[in-house]
């Protein structure tokens, strides 16, 4: 019992000695050269490095060929379609889902190396480490099940079931209580970490398909985001207990990413848990469908990354919510998340690649393929060195 309760305490210690967002106020130390950002990129398949204090890209982690020709054959081994990312507490490590591949990547983010590659289940979107740094809760949307992965070896532990498609796993400050959400049944999922069994299932949620959620920091309050209808579940989760974020400013804010027509990202204020949340504005995205939004430690900064241009907007959150920057990174960016902690004072790139996501300067040219095919016949077009905002014929 000593040895348990020790090892126990020492994980709580080392959990909480690095302060990551999104943090209380006042808790979180400002933007540091040391920060990182990074972005998953569905379509290049690479995870893009950012210097925090500086906002420029440092590099890219290449976890594949983006060409399909070299990835689907008898013989890959790769990862293909970085999704979402995750990462412990001490930042010592980040996790990449690829959805097409059905893999979970660790890096390494002292010098950007891969630490280990698994096969987790159908469909993984979303995974975070738990309290211990080390063990991966994976959400499977494909299977009714959570995968749990060791995630410095690379191995399979065990797999928690869980019906209706569980997309992302959260978990409580201290560590010892896991939430999840589903895409098939519109309810969240409670976990005893330790003993790995469900201790409650909240029901009754506004809809089936929870697309993601988040946690306020102190964990007592946890919000759903809803794809399939444009609202938002918020749950109470007491003292005990696509992308929304909850961000300290002035008061307790959330910010919920709304992509399509507005394409903006839409501000709300909640003061008090036991009220509905007050609109208060849109944020205006520099470029198109913005996705995914993280804020740094000290709440002073959000960064929203736009799929369907390949950057992100860098918004000041202490002077009128402006956009302050936009930074090109890899193609098709999904999620970002910000590291606190995990650079090395004045380091550049530690075996990054460069990555020039930009127009070259070539002539285009193509491939016409017509086919006769039941049906309709198929008309393929195979270009290259396309530049961008030029208008091209087919004929």
């Amino acid at each position: 019992m000593k040895f348990t309760t020790f090892t126990l305490l020492s994980s709580l210690f080392q959990a909480w000695a690095q302060v990551q967002a999104p943090a209380p106020a006042g808790l979180g130390a400002p933007i540091s050269s040391v920060d990182r950002i990074y972005t998953g990129d569905q379509l290049s398949n690479t995870i893009t490095v950012i210097d925090s204090s500086t906002e420029t890209v440092l590099g890219t982690i290449s976890l594949v060929s983006e060409r399909l020709s070299d990835n689907l054959n008898l013989q890959y081994v790769h990862s293909i379609n970085s999704h979402d990312l995750g990462f412990p507490r001490d930042g010592k490590y980040i996790v990449s889902l690829s959805v097409t591949s059905n893999t979970g990547t660790v890096v390494r983010t002292s010098d950007n190396s891969i630490v280990s590659r698994v096969y987790v289940d159908r469909n993984p979107h979303e995974a975070f480490f738990a309290v211990d740094n080390r063990t991966l809760w994976v959400g499977t949307r494909g299977v009714d099940s959570i995968a749990l992965v060791d995630g410095l070896n690379g191995t399979n532990i065990e797999k928690i079931p869980s019906y209706g498609g569980l997309g992302k796993v959260l978990f409580s400050p201290d560590g010892m209580t896991a939430y999840g959400n589903h895409i098939r049944v519109p309810s969240l999922g409670i976990i005893d970490v330790e003993s790995r069994k469900h201790i409650a299932n909240t029901t009754g949620l506004a809809h089936t398909f929870s697309s993601d959620m988040i946690l306020l920091a102190d964990g007592k309050m946890l919000c759903n985001s809803h794809v399939s209808r444009c609202i938002i579940s918020i749950l109470d989760m007491g003292a005990e207990t696509n992308h929304p974020n909850f961000r300290w400013v002035e008061s307790n804010n959330l910010r919920v990413r709304h992509y399509g027509i507005n394409e903006s990202t839409r501000v709300y204020t909640q003061p008090d848990p036991e009220k509905p949340p007050t609109y208060v504005r849109s944020i205006l995205s520099t470029d198109v469908q913005p996705r995914g939004l993280w804020s740094n430690t000290d709440n002073s900064r959000l960064y929203v990354v736009n799929e369907h241009s390949d950057t992100v907007d860098v918004i000041d959150l202490q002077n009128g919510f402006r956009v302050t920057k936009t930074t090109r990174v890899g193609q098709e960016g999904q999620t970002r998340i910000y590291v606190a902690g995990v650079g090395l004072e004045g380091s550049t790139d530690h075996a990054l690649l460069s990555y020039n996501n930009a127009a070259q300067n070539k002539t285009s040219s193509a491939l016409v393929t017509i086919r006769s095919v039941m049906g309709l016949d198929m008309f393929q077009v195979i270009r290259g060195n396309l530049k961008l905002n030029t208008i091209y014929d087919r004929s």
